[in-house]
């Protein structure tokens, strides 16, 4: 190949990657302009808010705010996840749509006289804002403003970012971390007996690395009652009369701290289990459970 030919591959090169390179700017722009071109439908923010209402698949869940607590409005002893419900303030008030359609049709067309999924909330002034979705459009979800008739296209993730399930919402118990390196002490409570477990009595090494063995591998996610009243606590075993007490001291920071679990019965391959003053019922492990309690196989 002569020279001048290698040339003019190499300019034809140039030209082609100069060619790639206004293509991707020409559309990082044309992105940048439909991002500045979003429409905002909801513009309230979220700390300002006291009411919110969801209804989306998982069905209708209401929120309502005290002295700037979030609350599950039918149940105020459920445990609500606070940062959850923050998210979802700032979700539902800044809500944008891709685009607004000019000369829209019946909201019978779009899925919005009967819709799928609706949304509102009430600000501290007591105004309310309702956003209602119907059918999708490709990724997109046709949407309208209650008391006004302009349609919306909005994207389908907003719904999907609002698909809570009960589970998603509460707040667990935090667990401190235990292992036989700062588990000090243990006192195992059942039928009226105690037996105590001490770190400090070589004779009991074996107990003690099997019961701080059971406590750090306990892990608070499967629950069986978010809130047990005392009247539902003998079905779980976990009533006075019935449950089995483990005083746990252990350190955390060169200081020594106390946790108490109470384990009730057997259902299937798990125990029922609550934490210090919790109202929680959790789902542990028999076998962990059994560690901790220091019983035989």
């Amino acid at each position: 190949m002569t020279k001048k030919r290698k040339l003019c591959l190499l300019v034809l090169v140039f030209l082609a990657l100069v060619g790639v390179y206004m293509g991707v700017c020409a559309w990082n722009q044309n992105e940048q302009a439909r991002a500045d071109t979003k429409i905002q439908i909801t513009d309230t923010d979220g700390n300002e808010m006291k009411k919110i209402t969801l209804n989306m698949e998982n069905g209708e869940m209401n929120f309502e705010k005290e002295d700037g607590v979030w609350y599950d409005a039918s149940d105020h002893d459920f445990p609500l996840n606070q940062s959850v419900m923050d998210e979802i303030a700032d979700t539902v008030g800044s809500i944008s749509a891709n685009r607004k359609l000019e000369n829209a049709d019946e909201a019978k067309d779009y899925g919005l006289d009967v819709p799928i999924y609706t949304i509102e909330y009430t600000d501290d002034d007591g105004d309310i804002t309702s956003v209602y979705f119907g059918n999708n459009t490709g990724d997109d979800i046709y949407a309208a403003l209650g008391g006004e008739k302009s349609v919306y296209t909005v994207s389908g993730q907003v719904i999907e970012s609002l698909n809570y399930t009960e589970e998603d919402l509460v707040q667990l118990d935090d667990y401190p971390s235990i292992g036989s390196g700062n588990l000090v002490k243990a006192v195992i409570t059942q039928n009226g007996n105690s037996v105590v477990y001490d770190s400090a009595d070589e004779s009991q090494a074996e107990q003690i690395t099997a019961i701080s063995g059971g406590l750090g591998a306990v892990q608070l996610s499967e629950t069986a009652d978010y809130c047990a009243d005392e009247e539902e606590l003998p079905e779980y075993g976990l009533d006075e009369a019935s449950k089995i007490v483990a005083e746990v001291t252990y350190k955390e920071d060169e200081k020594e701290k106390k946790l108490t679990l109470y384990i009730g019965n057997k259902i299937g391959d798990d125990r029922y289990v609550m934490l210090n003053d919790s109202k929680i019922v959790y789902l542990i492990s028999d076998t962990i459970c059994g560690n901790i309690l220091n019983e035989e196989e």
